[in-house]
């Protein structure tokens, strides 16, 4: 949802809309997403502002709350001609609001699809102008980290960057994220994508991949899956032959692979200057897009109704030329530390010198000269190779552990949604989406299904286990009565067999979001979530009384024979601003683990939670090891949303993961042993809970994967995998096979020593929370291409 972005026409407020924000009174609406609204707001002296508006469901929300304050505080610290600026916030309010200067433009994603690629004048424009809202977001300590075409408004005055919901401090603080989204693949940088260091020079990589689009009408690395896309983003050259001669250079130094290769927004700005199109008075844009900007502007007069731009082509146009910007220090960062791609020839000049014409006096772009830029990153096939011998020690992490060998699925059930969750009994598989269930037969033909609205519609298809199942009964918690957007909750008992309820049970807390239902311990089911109540009083006089929240985090625990629950708990701290927290569930033992910190990651703290003395603190403990990033502790915990025994306990202990992986004693909270230091992601213990095995990244395209002696904490193997160094990171044990899922790909490795016996392509989608496969029974589930897939744990045709 973006704060700035108008529309063509200005909806009416609905009945639950407010009128009044703060000093604003609402006019209408220009938008609207999952997260909340985006309204016109006007002051009492007439300025006209859009105001962004949380929904008052995750108000309650610490997670929610700590990424639109940080996204507040983002856009307050930028300020610039080419930026829409904060006027007034509120991010600690009842329900959080954010108003932006109101830019009345359409975004350059738009302006593409209304007329097609920018004609040469308007595009040196777009990037000075860009280059120069860069120069006062860098100024302020920030990378904005989501640069692209939606992001960027085309107005009268030129173009206007916009949305830091994912801005990042330059010294690495995360300020905020988006669902654990934390940039758009097409855009990305090769090292965002590699989860290398990233700073400054990301933003002029993501400029660069926005001019070629406003120049091609398409974006240079678009196409396919997204794990594709990252592929493309990080080892190949774009084409860039529709992107005019006096720009091309310029955009092609920009979409260096190195970062020290790109030029700084100062130097962009200087090359337009000094090379692009002569520019004089008059509009920026064609005669098209002024007509779009026009009727975008109507919504500030209420009373007209702006009809959508008609389709047309662009006119030659030529720009205003832009503010000179302020004075900026070149970028110095440095260079991560893995060079997984080869770039230009260490003999020849980058192409940042060959753009400032310190390699042998300044370029000339007419005729011969403009490919030269498409040369300087070749050199090399771009892809990584692996110069190590194979004589690795079995606990050295640098030991190669991938695999050529390619698994045969032994069948693929259809399934027409995309998967959340795929978890099963015996033999009998369930597979997830966010709407639906199905139950599949070992032999991969339907048991029954679709079985509708298995999981909460708010947050089931984002975090926490869907579904938990025991006993031939599988448990999930879904809104009451037969309206989805309900609020209150119910638990039901879904027979694996046949798919009937076995039976149904209010659950006590009203209006309860991020439900999850972790799994049984000691014949009872325990489920958290945070509870959020938000009353509206319409004659409080102040405008901040006119919302009122309150909530957390709570554990229910209920007895599935008698059908009840027995205690019901809601779990506060004094020591943090915002109660929130990840409950854990070992395999046996009497106590859960609860894992709490601040927003910011600060006061972490661990308790163990007695599941016989209805909820009662046992004990409490400082965290251990250095905190993750912000990020982590806004995702709530560093190893994704799977809490349930695997995944939280092996050899009698608690896992707990921050700076290593921690084996807590569930008995006082007293670490036992841990891990080297790394930043793993991801753990599981072997089914007989005797061996930990933990996955994680560093920097470049590998994935660091270690087995340690859960009682010890010895390192029994360890080794890397090339694989895509974004989304997600799952791991399963089964049949002496460790399953690890990443970037749309699955391996099984050998238990024993880690080596890969085969990998398999899934969807290609690159997820960023709970990774839908699940092993047992000498095989494991994954979602594939067409439906969810059966593979055995030898990868071949032979169950």
């Amino acid at each position: 949802m973006q704060s700035s972005q108008p529309q063509e026409s200005l909806e009416g407020l609905e009945p639950s809309d407010p009128t009044r924000i703060g000093p604003y009174a609402l006019l209408g609406r220009l938008g609207s997403g999952g997260m909340g609204a985006v309204f016109l707001g006007r002051s009492a002296g007439g300025r006209t502002v859009a105001v962004k508006l949380v929904r008052p469901e995750l108000a309650a929300d610490a997670g929610f709350r700590a990424r639109f304050r940080a996204e507040v505080t983002a856009a307050r610290a930028v300020s610039g001609a080419f930026t829409a600026p904060v006027v007034d916030a509120d991010p600690d309010g009842p329900v959080p609001w954010m108003a932006t200067a109101f830019v009345p433009g359409v975004s350059l994603g738009r302006a593409v699809a209304i007329g097609g690629p920018l004609p040469e004048s308007a595009l040196g424009a777009l990037a000075a102008g860009i280059a120069e809202a860069l120069e006062s977001i860098h100024a302020a300590g920030l990378t904005h980290r989501d640069l692209k075409p939606g992001n960027v408004l085309l107005a009268l005055d030129g173009p206007h960057v916009i949305d830091f919901g994912i801005a990042r401090a330059t010294d690495g603080t995360a300020l905020t994220a988006t669902g654990m989204i934390l940039g758009t693949p097409a855009y990305m940088s090769p090292e965002q994508a590699t989860a290398a260091p990233v700073g400054p020079a990301s933003d002029v990589f993501s400029l660069g991949a926005t001019l070629a689009f406003a120049a091609r009408g398409s974006g240079v690395f678009d196409g396919g899956r997204p794990v594709d896309v990252l592929k493309r983003v990080v080892r190949e050259e774009p084409d860039l032959s529709a992107v005019p001669d006096s720009l091309r250079l310029l955009v092609s130094a920009c979409l260096a692979k190195e970062p020290a290769d790109r030029p700084t927004p100062r130097q962009v700005v200087e090359y337009v200057e000094r090379m692009a199109a002569p520019r004089v008075a008059g509009a920026w844009l064609p005669p098209a897009l002024i007509t779009a900007i026009e009727e975008a502007a109507a919504v500030m007069a209420p009373a007209v109704t702006a009809s959508a731009p008609p389709p047309a082509a662009f006119a030659p146009a030529v720009p205003v030329p832009p503010t000179p910007p302020p004075a900026y220090a070149p970028h110095t960062g440095a260079q991560p530390a893995d060079q997984p791609v080869p770039t230009s020839p260490p003999s020849g000049p980058s192409r940042r010198r060959l753009l400032l014409g310190v390699a042998g006096g300044t370029v000339a772009l007419a005729g011969g000269g403009t490919g030269l830029g498409l040369w300087l990153a070749r050199g090399g096939s771009g892809k990584p190779t692996d110069a190590k011998s194979s004589a690795h020690a079995l606990t050295d992490p640098q030991r190669p552990l991938g695999t050529d060998v390619t698994a045969t699925p032994l069948w693929t059930a259809p399934v027409s949604e995309p998967l959340v969750q795929i978890t099963g009994e015996g033999e009998t598989v369930l597979a997830l989406s966010s709407k639906n269930v199905w139950a599949i037969g070992r032999t991969g033909l339907p048991v029954w299904g679709p079985l509708p609205k298995p999981a909460d519609p708010l947050y089931g298809s984002l975090v926490g286990q869907v579904v938990a199942v025991s006993g031939g009964v599988a448990y999930t918690v879904v809104p009451s009565g037969s309206a989805s957007t309900s609020t209150d909750r119910t638990l039901r008992a879904i027979r694996v067999d046949t798919g009937a309820d076995a039976w149904t049970l209010p659950l006590p807390q009203r209006t309860a979001v991020n439900v999850s239902v972790l799994g049984v311990l000691g014949g009872r089911i325990y489920i958290t979530g945070m509870t959020s109540t938000v009353t509206i009083n319409p004659s409080a006089s102040d405008p901040k009384d006119k919302f009122q929240s309150r909530g957390g985090p709570f554990v229910w625990a209920v007895d599935p024979a008698q059908r009840k629950v027995t205690w019901a708990v809601n779990i506060t701290d004094p020591d943090t601003q915002y109660s929130q927290g990840t409950l854990f569930l070992p395999s046996t033992g009497a106590h859960l683990m609860w894992v709490s910190a601040n927003t910011d990651g600060s006061a972490a703290k661990i308790a163990g939670i007695q599941v016989g003395g209805q909820g009662k603190s046992a004990w409490e403990q400082p965290a251990p090891g250095a905190g993750g990033s912000m990020l982590d502790a806004i995702a709530q915990g560093s190893r994704g949303p799977w809490n349930d025994g695997p995944h939280s306990s092996a050899g009698g202990f608690f896992l707990h993961v921050t700076d290593a992986v921690y084996a807590i004693d569930p008995a006082n909270g007293q670490v036992a042993w841990h891990s080297p230091k790394f930043p793993f992601k991801a753990v599981v213990a072997s089914p007989d809970g005797k061996t930990v095995y933990a996955a994680g990244r560093g920097t470049g395209l590998a994935i660091s994967v270690s087995a340690f002696d859960a009682a010890t904490g010895d390192v029994r193997w360890a080794g890397s995998i090339e694989g895509l160094t974004i989304g997600g990171l799952g791991l399963q044990s089964a049949d002496d096979t460790v399953y690890l899922a990443s970037g749309g790909r699955m391996w099984a490795l050998n238990a024993q020593d880690g080596k890969a016996r085969w990998s398999y392509e899934l969807n290609g989608t690159v997820t960023y929370s709970q990774i839908p496969f699940w092993a047992g029974g000498g095989r494991v589930y994954g979602m594939g291409a067409k439906g969810l897939v059966a593979i055995s744990a030898t990868g071949t045709t032979t169950s």
